[in-house]
């Protein structure tokens, strides 16, 4: 059983939310027992588990989600989803919807474990690492997953979107022992994206939870500082105008700058909608604060769907 202290931490720190908002006196707050901070599970109804990578004494997981019509040989786009919590904590189920109806159209889609600091003591830059390393092992292993390496998108919501945009942006943190694939995604969708941990304001929040050394480092792979011409693929962000914890301003400068680099940036505004908008529990415990969950989740769901059909990589319903 939650308790309400750790329930209150998690609404309130739901998606990236613990590195914008005021945070809770320590980290032992924030890492107290919840279903927020266990660990995550080995099997996930309908997937296939792998271990893509190994860091001491910690097994790495992803879940690869496949149609039952999928003969050897196909080749089909793959969506890749890295789960929020802010580098603290998050729930690799959390994209668990969204992999398995896409994964019905007939894509191959993999929900990523990474690792966070409630359950491996790790960094920013560590998580990072873990998503460069999880799409280069994907897209090594196309053949045996069935997955066109051309055609990789990755999904994020709040801390694992910048995950995802890192991967695209940022050229640091490889991990030595990974496969030599590329790292970086033909595609992003980005769900209420922490897209700046460089500002001065940014860095502060970070201290109080990663320290000085790990906030300053943060600074290094902050999406909005690395759009960088030819590199961001096409891109789609979701985010809500009544979000405190992430910025609506920077969504906008993030595609701003993008388009002025001749990428492709849509940013879809939901007005009324706080942090982690999409998140359909969270409805049950503040029907105040979120009162248009289903709505939201559906609308998203049916836009990641155009987007990936203009793109080609979706047949139309």
């Amino acid at each position: 059983m939650v308790s309400g202290k750790s329930r209150q931490i998690f609404s309130a720190m739901a998606g990236l939310g613990v590195i914008c908002a005021q945070t809770p006196a320590s980290a032992t707050d924030y890492c107290a027992p919840s279903e927020a901070t266990d660990p995550q599970p080995f099997h996930i109804n309908g997937s296939t588990p792998y271990i893509y990578k190994t860091i001491g004494d910690a097994d790495l997981r992803l879940h690869v989600f496949r149609s039952a019509s999928y003969k050897p040989g196909d080749k089909s786009p793959a969506v890749v989803f890295f789960y929020g919590g802010g580098f603290v904590f998050g729930d690799i189920r959390r994209f668990q919807t969204q992999a398995t109806h896409l994964a019905l159209r007939g894509l191959v889609t993999v929900l990523v474990d990474y690792r966070v600091k409630c359950r491996h003591g790790s960094t920013i830059t560590d998580s990072v690492s873990d998503g460069k390393s999880a799409i280069r092992w994907i897209r090594s292993r196309a053949d045996e997953l069935g997955v066109d390496p051309e055609r990789i998108a990755v999904v994020g919501s709040s801390a694992g979107a910048l995950v995802a945009a890192a991967a695209a942006l940022v050229t640091e943190f490889d991990d030595p022992g990974d496969e030599k694939a590329d790292a970086r995604p033909n595609a992003l969708i980005l769900y209420n994206p922490g897209l700046d941990t460089g500002s001065p304001a940014a860095i502060e929040r970070l201290t109080s939870i990663v320290g000085s050394e790990g906030a300053v480092r943060a600074r290094d792979v902050s999406p909005i500082d690395h759009l960088d011409r030819g590199l961001l693929p096409p891109t789609i962000i979701f985010q809500g105008d009544a979000d405190t914890l992430v910025s609506l301003q920077t969504a906008k400068d993030f595609c701003e700058r993008a388009r002025a680099l001749d990428a492709k940036c849509d940013l879809k505004i939901y007005p009324g909608a706080p942090h982690g908008f999409t998140e359909i529990w969270l409805g049950l415990e503040d029907p105040v604060a979120f009162p248009r969950t289903e709505f939201w989740a559906e609308d998203t769901s049916r836009r990641t769907d155009a987007f990936l059909t203009k793109l080609g990589w979706l047949s139309k319903k």
